[in-house]
Formats: structure tokens, sequence, C-alpha cells
């Protein structure tokens, strides 16, 4: 909660994925050229599809965090990728909050935009009967 309201931001489940899974490389939990589970294991682990486990795997895959190989799995590269990927992701999520404040203040503009024409027209009416009945126009 930010400034008295609930932020919206929602990153999708598999960016989320990704960088936790980026976050333990950078960490050390997975070191460089370890076997990390497999997609299924890991669908079981975050508790998602499989093709959300891909997803996450192929960012981090262009990424050059990780290698996917058939039939062998999931292997750590880099951790300098993984602390490069993990910079990349934090500026996207501030990027996306200001986006998302930047709608929020735009809607309030609106609205505030509306009451003033409205309060304009209430008072234009207003002026106009007072000015036709003291000068009958």
């Amino acid at each position: 909660m930010e400034n008295g309201r609930v932020s919206t931001f929602h990153m999708a489940r598999f960016i989320t994925i990704a960088m936790d899974l980026a976050e333990r490389v950078a960490s050390g939990e997975y070191k460089e050229g370890q076997k990390i589970s497999g997609r299924s294991t890991l669908s079981g682990l975050y508790n998602v599809s499989p093709e959300t486990v891909r997803r996450a795997l192929s960012l981090l895959q262009e990424s050059g965090v990780v290698s996917v190989l058939p039939g062998t799995g999931v292997i750590v590269n880099s951790v300098k990728s993984a602390q490069d990927y993990l910079a990349e992701s934090s500026q996207y999520k501030v990027i996306k909050e200001m986006q998302e404040r930047l709608a929020i203040l735009i809607s309030e503009r609106n609205r505030i935009n509306a009451d003033i024409e409205h309060l304009t027209t209430e008072l234009l009416d207003y002026v106009l009967s007072v000015l036709s009945t003291k000068h009958r126009i």
C-alpha cells in the first residue's frame, strides 16, 4: 500500500518464477553448472502448470541464466547473467508501478475535470437565471 492506495501491480506468474529462480542462482543456492529440477518438479514446487514453468525457463534461457537441454534438464549457466536479469526485472517493476500510478492520476484528473465542467455549467445556469429574472431576459 502506497500513499493510502493499494497497488494494483500484478506481475505474471511465470515472471515471478523466473525472478525467484534467478535469485536462487544469484544467491548461490544453485551453482554454475548445476542441474536444477525439471519442468514437472518445478511445476509442483511452484504449484503451476508445466507451461508456466516453460515460459519462466524460456526467459532465463534467453537471458543466459540457464540452458534447457531436452532429456538432460535445466543447467545453470551464469551467476552474472542471473544478477543482470534481476536488475532488469527490477527496472521493469519500477516502470510498471510508475505506469499504474500515472493511470490513477490521469483518472483522478479526468474526474476533477468532469466536476469542474459540471460546476461551471451549474454556475452559468444560475447566473443566467438570476440575470433573466432581474432583467427579464
